[in-house]
């Protein structure tokens, strides 16, 4: 047999809501090229039972030790050129692999990483209108170099080529929030990364349950992205530091923002500093005159009002 263009790995945790559809929606794809592999990490529902009712996935099971090691672990078992991930509530449509095929055996030199163009939905009926369009792409040197646009939103914007996933050694083994975006800096350098604007490449699942909420988890991982740049783990050097801290302020200025709106003055004095110089390179006056004052403001309303 040989190798599958993409393997697509899919991380699971107590989904007995949504892994049917999304399996379904892997199993609509127009390009066939590709094996799955489901890696379930602990769940305690009905999860499994599910899942093997797919003769075509390939399924690990593993004690609950997070996404990151869970995606890791797929990984260690796949023979494709491209990795695919897709959490397990959410959604690909019918044209989505193939998309990503055109895309990536169009460009000159294939790239490390592409990711593709999101909707947000909590129901269904929101993706009715959802066409595929013809494709448009925005290409860049690397990652790096794409800049302040936010051009992914999770794991699941992810297709990155084997060998440079491989490389930068995966995601974290921490069990933490950002782990996505740790993994796109260490990606940073690599050879072409390409964005998919159009069309719509996948269907973000917004419910209760979403591990994005988790505060803790993204306290946790946005600290590891602030140290490991601080400790020089990001690859570029001093040459890219600016690019590096561009990308970087991005994601730790809303933590920032939410942990004044928390009224945590430590939390908020932490991560206000470590992306101060680049606020003020960047003139992010509102951010840089506004959040104090609205830290010290829900700070004293906490202080004076501590059961609300």
């Amino acid at each position: 047999m040989t190798e599958p263009f993409f393997s697509v790995i899919i991380p699971v945790y107590n989904r007995e809501q949504t892994i049917a559809e999304t399996l379904a929606s892997i199993s609509a794809q127009e390009y066939r090229d590709f094996e799955v592999i489901v890696v379930d990490d602990g769940s305690t529902d009905n999860t499994l039972q599910i899942v093997r009712q797919y003769p075509w996935v390939k399924l690990i099971e593993q004690p609950n030790a997070g996404p990151g090691v869970a995606r890791n672990r797929g990984v260690a078992e796949a023979q494709g050129e491209y990795i695919a991930f897709l959490d397990s509530d959410d959604l690909w449509f019918p044209w989505t692999l193939r998309r990503y095929n055109e895309v990536i055996t169009s460009t000159k030199t294939s790239p490390a990483f592409v990711a593709g163009r999101h909707i947000l939905f909590s129901n269904n009926t929101e993706l009715q209108n959802v066409k595929n369009n013809t494709i448009k792409i925005d290409c860049f040197a690397d990652y790096y170099s794409a800049g302040e646009p936010m051009h992914w939103i999770g794991a699941s914007s992810f297709v990155v080529a084997s060998e440079h996933f491989l490389r930068v050694g995966g995601f974290v083994t921490e069990n933490v929030n950002a782990e996505d975006a740790e993994l796109a800096m260490r990606l940073g350098t690599s050879d072409g990364f390409v964005f998919v604007t159009e069309p719509t490449m996948f269907a973000y699942r917004q419910h209760e349950g979403n591990i994005a909420l988790n505060w803790q988890k993204t306290v946790s991982g946005t600290k590891l992205i602030v140290q490991r740049e601080a400790e020089n783990k990001f690859p570029g050097g001093k040459a890219r530091r600016r690019d590096r801290s561009i990308i970087i302020s991005r994601h730790v200025r809303p933590v920032a923002v939410a942990a004044a709106k928390r009224g945590d003055l430590p939390l908020f004095a932490m991560f206000y500093y470590s992306v101060l110089g680049e606020s003020i390179k960047s003139a992010r006056f509102r951010f840089l005159a506004g959040t104090p004052v609205l830290a010290l403001f829900y700070f004293l309303v906490k202080a004076f009002r501590p059961n609300q």
